[in-house]
């Protein structure tokens, strides 16, 4: 049974080496065919390393530059509001803040048609923000009561940046509508 394993390793070998292009005589074995394969392979990773260029560290200030780009990004959402209590609310302000990237807000209405603009630092607190509702449930006794349960307090759809068209058109409304105040 274990010739067959090995003759079944060294037809594989051998096809990978014919693949990688590895030249090797009809009749090698099993060891001395590994050690070509593993050679080649560990070339192969030798020069792939020595082409990676060193990365630089990034000074403290370029650190802070990078993270305060990546929260400010903007991110097209639609929001739900899944909380009872808040059915009659067209929208809310959301803030959020901290010391690296300073303080973000921003108002974001609820179910807009089009979506609404939002930074990435924002978003990530609407989508875990939880609110709590009640569910009736029954007690050790059978009887009827109110328990709290916390649910997801918003519906996030995270939707396709705008076209090119699509801004034009935006940016056509904003005008007239600026024009027209």
């Amino acid at each position: 049974m274990t010739n067959l394993v090995k003759e079944d390793e060294l037809s594989s070998l051998k096809e990978r080496a014919t693949k990688m292009g590895i030249t090797f005589h009809p009749k090698i074995g099993l060891e001395k065919l590994r050690g070509k394969v593993t050679q080649v392979i560990n070339s192969e990773a030798a020069k792939a390393k020595a082409k990676v260029t060193p990365i630089k560290e990034e000074t403290k200030g370029q650190r802070i530059n990078r993270l305060r780009k990546e929260a400010s990004a903007l991110v097209r959402i639609r929001v739900t509001c899944m909380n009872p209590n808040k059915k009659n609310h067209e929208g809310e302000v959301f803030t959020v803040s901290n010391s690296v990237v300073g303080t973000h807000r921003k108002y974001v209405p609820f179910n807009a048609e089009n979506g609404w603009h939002v930074p990435k630092m924002l978003l990530g607190v609407i989508q875990e923000r939880q609110c709590q509702i009640f569910v009736k449930a029954k007690d050790f006794r059978g009887r009827d009561v109110a328990k709290g349960k916390l649910i997801k307090e918003f519906a996030v759809e995270i939707l396709d940046p705008l076209t090119m068209d699509e801004l034009e058109d935006l940016k056509t409304q904003q005008a007239l509508a600026n024009n027209l105040g």
